[in-house]
């Protein structure tokens, strides 16, 4: 995977190359790209990258300019500050908008999607037919079987609530609020289910976009994700996801 990271902050860059090398090994990383000028310089002469890594602020300026001359299918995953430039990132194709300083798990998962849209993006090049939403949803998970007291019962996504880790168990927790021990851990259940339909909010929860009824602000910066059960726990974003979270509801 060819990546390119537009960062004026040389320490930052070198912690995202270290954590890239963890998650993708055989990645090709350019950089660091730290303006508008020598981002522009380069994409102008090399269209062939897989991911873009782009600060939002650089030293001339905001990303956006060096990015206008990226192709539209590159993927971009954007790091900023602030939530100020979140929904200028709704113009291209963005992956996550990660609040600095970011955790590894966030960088994990936006590479997830990354595959995901690169593996489209590569069949499409080869000349195979357009995938059917049927056969696109194929891709994730439709149910679970779960271990109920009278035997086997199997549960479709629609009566779902939402996810749970607790002490190093994952829970299934239906509409009515009963609950059911599944196999795998969080992260590996988030990358069985459909991104536009669920997301990991926190390290504890994943939750379906149908259960969400909307999100309030904290005053100590993080927010409260409501669902529509008003009997379900409150499950808190923290500032730098909050970004990433409101930008899933908005697509």
């Amino acid at each position: 995977m060819k990546i390119l990271i537009l960062e004026s902050d040389v320490k930052l860059f070198q912690r995202l190359r270290r954590s890239i090398e963890q998650i993708e090994r055989d990645s090709d990383v350019i950089g660091p790209i730290p303006s508008n000028e020598r981002g522009r310089e380069y994409l102008s002469m090399h269209q062939d990258i897989s991911l873009i890594i782009a600060d939002t602020e650089l030293h001339d300026g905001l990303c956006f300019d060096a990015l206008s001359l990226a192709p539209a299918d590159t993927p971009i995953i954007f790091l900023s500050a602030t939530e100020e430039h979140a929904f200028r990132a709704f113009d291209f194709l963005s992956l996550s908008y990660i609040i600095k300083p970011f955790e590894d798990e966030q960088l994990t998962e936006a590479f997830t999607k990354a595959h995901r849209l690169l593996i489209q993006k590569a069949t499409k090049h080869t000349g195979n037919a357009v995938q059917t939403p049927k056969e696109e949803a194929g891709k994730y998970r439709e149910r679970f079987m779960v271990r109920a007291f009278n035997g086997d019962k199997m549960v479709s996504l629609s009566s779902i609530q939402f996810f749970v880790s607790e002490q190093k168990t994952t829970y299934l927790v239906l509409l009515d609020s009963t609950s059911y021990p599944i196999d795998g851990s969080l992260e590996a259940l988030a990358a069985q289910l459909n991104p536009d339909k669920f997301m990991k909010v926190n390290r504890k929860y994943i939750v379906p976009i149908e259960q969400v009824s909307g999100m309030e602000r904290l005053i100590n910066g993080k927010e409260l994700l409501k669902l529509r059960n008003p009997k379900a726990p409150e499950i808190i974003v923290s500032r730098e996801k909050k970004a990433a979270v409101r930008q899933w509801l908005n697509r």
